[in-house]
């Protein structure tokens, strides 16, 4: 499992584990499991445990209390040794700033947009901001006591930025109609001590005004500097555990200048200043989701590694999303076919990113002995060989 130079993982071609559907619909056991996943040329998993439990997003992942029984003869451990042995690397995967259960306890912790709103779920998604210190201190003591019992190669970093729905923001969109968030009194009380101002933090629509005309580069400077200072605490909390653990975070998939600097300004991801505490940016290259084209995740992915001057990896999809309730009706091609995904890691391959990473393992799963899913499990298998 252990290279010489660079990572220790082989980036090469990976697969996100957010449910648990391979053992409990599935009935597969961990050395079946990662048997499959060698056979499809996969190096390393970004994976969710019942000590690092992954509430639902686009993907379902709780257990329903007919699986209970089921799920609770797991073992992770185990999962993580059987994998280990096939020389497949391991990262261990918490949400940060997205915990619904977490926030429905906790609604004073909502933040509040600069139009006055408090922060309502859309669809699934409802986030945190990275400086709700609370929310941090819980999330430090889960990953503690989970890079203990799986002694993981990366601590990977889900929803780790301010809030807002990003997948939502297509092409021909305008920023002025997005939320941005967050202007509720104790961010807003941060940032004036921070710089030395006077903000009425009371009024988030005067005070995002007066942000926007008057301060808007110590802003965005704030809300990036939060993230990386986010980051640094939970890396120093691990790394304190297991001294050699990589960190690696969800990054948005988005140009320095899309939107108008949205990815700084708004979502607080400065890829060059997070290089300094992420070892491996895994950017979220969803091309279907966000109605780009096949070549989109390459020339992204490529983007943000150019710009931080770490390692990365790009996620694309193996099968079509957002398609229903809110999300119908957005121009969204309805199906990735073999063609389609090859293209994608045709652009993938030829790229400097150091490797891929699939957005699901189930969808994968349940492509096997179909004609559809052929052409796109064989292309995976000779990604990179």
């Amino acid at each position: 499992m252990a290279h010489t130079g660079g990572s220790r993982v082989d980036l090469r071609s990976g697969v996100k584990i957010y449910d648990n559907d391979w053992y409990i619909r599935h009935g597969m056991e961990p050395d079946q499991l990662a048997d499959l996943l060698a056979s499809w040329n996969i190096s390393y998993v970004i994976a969710q445990s019942r000590y690092l439990p992954m509430q639902d997003s686009a993907v379902p992942s709780r257990v329903t209390p007919a699986d209970v029984a089921r799920y609770a003869t797991l073992d992770d451990v185990a999962v993580r040794q059987a994998l280990a042995a096939r020389g497949i690397g391991y990262f261990s995967c918490l949400n940060i700033c997205f915990d619904p259960d977490y926030i429905a306890a906790h609604p004073e912790q909502l933040p509040i947009d600069q139009f006055g709103k408090v922060e309502e779920k859309q669809d699934w998604y409802i986030g945190v901001p990275p400086d709700r210190e609370a929310n941090l201190a819980h999330k430090i003591d889960l990953l503690k006591k989970g890079v203990a019992a799986l002694t993981p190669d990366v601590v990977h970093l889900g929803f780790i930025r301010w809030p807002g729905f990003w997948e939502t923001w297509l092409p021909g969109d305008r920023r002025a109609d997005k939320p941005e968030y967050c202007y509720a009194p104790q961010t807003l009380d941060r940032f004036a001590k921070a710089y030395g101002l006077t903000l009425d933090t009371s009024d988030p629509v005067a005070a995002a005004a007066l942000i926007a005309r008057d301060h808007r580069a110590e802003w965005t400077e704030h809300k990036c500097k939060t993230t990386v200072a986010a980051i640094r605490r939970i890396r120093d909390a691990v790394r304190a555990v297991k001294g050699d653990v990589e960190i690696s975070i969800n990054t948005l998939p988005f140009f320095a200048d899309d939107f108008d600097n949205c990815v700084t300004e708004v979502f607080g991801q400065d890829a060059r200043a997070l290089a300094e505490v992420v070892d491996v940016f895994e950017v979220m290259a969803y091309h279907q989701i966000m109605g780009r084209e096949a070549e989109w995740p390459a020339n992204v992915a490529t983007d943000i590694r150019a710009r931080s001057g770490a390692k990365a990896i790009c996620t694309v999809q193996a099968k079509a999303l957002y398609l229903e309730g809110m999300h119908a009706g957005r121009g969204r091609i309805p199906v990735i076919d073999g063609v389609e995904f090859s293209r994608v890691l045709d652009a993938v391959e030829k790229s400097p990113v150091e490797g891929l990473c699939i957005f699901t393992l189930n969808d994968l799963i349940e492509m096997r002995g179909t004609s559809e899913g052929a052409p796109i499990l064989d292309r995976l298998t000779r990604f990179r060989r």
